[in-house]
């Protein structure tokens, strides 16, 4: 077992379709990059790692709980990322195809997207 993992076994039942669990990594991923130095360029591997990062939070950091199903599922739905794009602008387009799996993400996700973007100005460390 890696020493990261917190929990090993088998994955639970999973009643979520697995696009939507897709949706949700990408929702959660947006809103990383609204909120970690938004007005920052997307770097090429930036994705990569927060889709990663994000699934195995969302597998109870386990990758024995299908992170690695999780990750490959949301880089498939990810949009294709512009040269120059910034994470705040990339986010917006990661909330449309969270929408187009299914997932309804609250209104305060969409908020905390919103005011990440106006906050562009105030960068933070980032993966």
């Amino acid at each position: 077992m890696n020493s990261t993992d917190q929990a090993a076994g088998s994955a639970p039942v999973q009643t979520e379709d697995p696009r939507v669990t897709a949706g949700r990594v990408l929702a959660m991923v947006a809103t990383h990059f609204t909120t970690t130095d938004p007005s920052g360029v997307l770097e090429p591997y930036s994705l990569l790692v927060c889709v990663g990062a994000e699934a195995y939070k969302l597998s109870d950091r386990s990758m024995f709980i299908g992170a690695a199903q999780m990750s490959r599922a949301a880089l498939a739905e990810a949009p294709e990322a512009p040269e120059g794009i910034t994470r705040g602008e990339f986010s917006l387009l990661l909330l449309k195809a969270a929408k187009a799996c299914g997932y309804d993400w609250r209104s305060e996700d969409s908020e905390q997207a919103r005011a990440g973007n106006e906050a562009a100005g105030a960068p933070r460390g980032r993966y």
